[in-house]
């Protein structure tokens, strides 16, 4: 008990969440419903109730998702080799502007992340205001999905091209 209030302690003191911010604590995320000395109280997305010691939490990587205004919403999508990359780029970006809540400031990107054994891989970064997270990153993925079908760049998915060579 003593290890408990002792952690619950350090919670209070270092204050790295308060009640309503939403932080993931490693196994565990949620908005934080309580904070007490010895226990803090989540409210998990699908609304189960943790309790966490606050020793566990005190030794913990906390971090907070809803310290800050802004946030930043990273997506990455996967095309075909066979798509242009300029034509990929302008899909991304009419993408992008289809979504409400994209803040101008700092500008978004798009660009090329990496090169996947059957597929290129590009970068989306928006920022947007904290409360606008997840209606962007969810609105955004469905107008990708979208874009690239209304500008025919193909989608690219795991496979494995065999070229057969007579002889």
């Amino acid at each position: 008990s003593l290890t408990k209030l002792a952690g619950g302690l350090m919670v209070l003191a270092a204050k790295p969440f308060v009640v309503g911010d939403y932080v993931d604590l490693g196994t565990v995320s949620g908005t934080v419903q309580e904070i007490g000395l010895i226990y803090t109280c989540l409210s998990t997305p699908d609304n189960k109730l943790v309790y966490l010691p606050n020793n566990d939490i005190a030794s913990a990587r906390v971090t907070n998702l809803s310290a800050r205004a802004t946030r930043r919403v990273d997506l990455l999508v996967s095309a075909s080799y066979e798509d242009e990359t300029a034509a990929v780029k302008a899909a991304l970006w009419s993408a992008l502007r289809a979504v409400p809540g994209i803040l101008e400031d700092p500008a978004p990107f798009v660009g090329i992340s990496g090169y996947g054994d059957s597929s290129v891989q590009y970068v989306i970064k928006a920022w947007v205001k904290n409360a606008d997270y997840w209606d962007v990153y969810y609105d955004l993925l469905e107008k990708v999905r979208q874009s690239f079908e209304e500008n025919g760049v193909q989608m690219s998915y795991p496979h494995l091209n065999v070229h057969l060579v007579e002889g």
